[in-house]
């Protein structure tokens, strides 16, 4: 029974009777699903930095997923500045009232 295999560059399934597999001298085996995969490899590309490979799609989610955990946590803290700059605000203006009526 022929099985499904992996492609080792991009990740997808490789049907039977297609892609190529690649032999090393150590005995090694590379499966790769085209020649896009395959010429990729060769050219010494990681993976994990293509957006079309599995590991690549991977990279970007975790990147865009600290990115928008910065993003919220500095509008926290933006938001968390405003308060306290309202509070000084409105302590400034008691302050002042209060002067006013002291001089009255």
């Amino acid at each position: 029974m022929p099985r499904t295999r992996e492609c080792d560059y991009c990740g997808t399934d490789i049907e039977p009777g297609t892609g190529t597999m690649l032999v090393h001298n150590d005995g090694a085996t590379t499966h790769f699903c085209s020649s896009k995969c395959e010429n990729n490899a060769d050219l010494g590309r990681e993976a994990r930095n293509l957006g079309w490979t599995d590991a690549g799609r991977a990279t970007t989610a975790a990147q865009q997923q600290a990115a928008d955990e910065a993003a919220q946590a500095q509008a926290e803290a933006e938001e968390a500045a405003d308060d306290e700059a309202d509070e000084a605000d409105d302590e400034a203006d008691e302050a002042d009232d209060e002067a006013e009526e002291a001089e009255a």
